[in-house]
């Protein structure tokens, strides 16, 4: 049978599937990129920091000290405290993953990209996300990261795209059905 007798495809929808495994160094990384940019805990732990300094101002540092002095002190407090903040949420991070089994979470992924929608699979679950209620994308150094939830994304390392170009087409394309699915606002 040649090409031209073949009847036609009908529905076919544009299908893109990338594989990728997710280990625990993957995981840690990601938890704490999503920390460090999630801005009502780092506004919290700036806020209780300089809480912490005005605080010990008045028990630290004698009168007899110039405010240059005050003013260092006030600032390398705050700087500490920003500092244990930041270690107590490190190794929170490293002991939830190590301790919990993440079960779904570590391994092999498929993300596929369909018509209808964002699908993820692996050994243990098969989820789709329709793409209106997808919440944002975000991108570091080593991964992208697609939110599904205000708190739960999925992350892809960019490693499993064999180019820079191949990872900006697959984030175009989550971006374009996004923002095509977006509902205008009525008024």
């Amino acid at each position: 049978m040649d090409k031209q007798n073949l009847p036609p495809l009908l529905n076919q929808s544009h299908r893109l599937t990338i594989r990728f495994t997710i280990n625990r160094l993957d995981l840690i990384k990601c938890r704490l990129w999503a920390i460090a940019h999630n801005r009502s805990l780092v506004l919290i732990m700036l806020v209780l920091s300089i809480g912490m300094g005005f605080f010990n101002m008045d028990n630290a540092e004698p009168p007899s000290h110039s405010i240059g002095f005050k003013l260092f002190s006030f600032v390398f407090r705050v700087g500490f405290m920003l500092f244990v903040f930041t270690l107590v949420q490190v190794l929170m991070q490293v002991l939830w993953v190590f301790l919990n089994k993440n079960r779904g979470v570590l391994g092999n992924h498929d993300l596929e990209i369909r018509d209808e929608g964002l699908v993820e699979r692996t050994n243990i679950n098969e989820s789709m996300f329709r793409w209106s209620g997808l919440h944002k994308l975000g991108r570091s150094r080593n991964y992208l990261f697609i939110y599904v939830t205000e708190n739960q994304a999925h992350f892809v390392p960019l490693r499993c795209f064999s180019s820079d170009e191949e990872a900006k087409s697959f984030q175009d394309e989550i971006q374009r059905r996004w923002k095509a699915a977006q509902l205008p606002v009525s008024q």
